[in-house]
């Protein structure tokens, strides 16, 4: 079975091959203490989310950041580059106070715990005790996207985190700008694109 570290490693490998694609920056932490996923565990009431403490073992987190340059899809902006920020365990099950929470009051979004910061105003996150990933643009959006843990890597490595990829997996998002522009893009950048994979999950 291949790891979760080895298939961030090809994906970046496969990055730096693409002469379509500038990289800027790729780094993978050390796998997570295991203290710190036992303190994770606890946050989380005895229960990680199915397929989290196995990537975590083995990863501690990622930062990846490229750009693409054909020029018939230049915008000049941040909507050419993929961007993925998966951020430690400690983070994930840490204090979100301020950030997806405001008041004690604000229970529709207490429970969001960001994983993948790829940009400031939004995440895809974990609602413990769920196992789905949801799309949360902060304070004014949260989508379930139907997907695991597991499923979400799978496409966000298909994807490489091209600009705002996991609202393709929102079966309320599915004619944003956003969407459109990444169905266009990402046949023309990757060989191996397989539109399939970023669909809303079946009911």
């Amino acid at each position: 079975m291949t790891t979760a570290r080895t298939r961030l490693d090809a994906m970046i490998a496969d990055l730096e091959r693409n002469p379509r694609v500038e990289l800027l920056e790729a780094t993978v932490a050390p796998p997570t203490p295991p203290s710190e996923i036992e303190h994770a565990v606890r946050l989380a009431d005895g229960r990680l989310p199915a397929g989290v403490e196995a990537f975590y073992r083995e990863v501690g987190a990622v930062r990846l950041r490229w750009r693409h340059t054909v020029p018939e899809l230049l915008h000049g902006d941040l909507s050419d580059q993929g961007l993925v920020h998966l951020l430690p365990l400690g983070e994930v099950f840490g204090d979100w106070r301020g950030v997806t929470w405001h008041s004690p009051e604000d229970q529709e979004y207490r429970r969001v715990r960001p994983f993948d910061m790829f940009v400031p105003e939004a995440c895809a996150a974990l609602l413990p005790p769920l196992d789905s990933v949801h799309y949360h643009y902060f304070g004014e959006e949260l989508y379930d996207t139907g997907y695991s843990f597991d499923a979400y890597l799978d496409r966000l490595l298909a994807s490489r985190g091209y600009w705002y990829w996991p609202q393709t997996l929102c079966r309320e998002l599915q004619e944003s700008t956003e969407v459109t522009a990444f169905r266009r893009a990402m046949p023309v950048l990757f060989a191996d694109y397989d539109d399939a994979l970023f669909q809303p999950a079946p009911h």
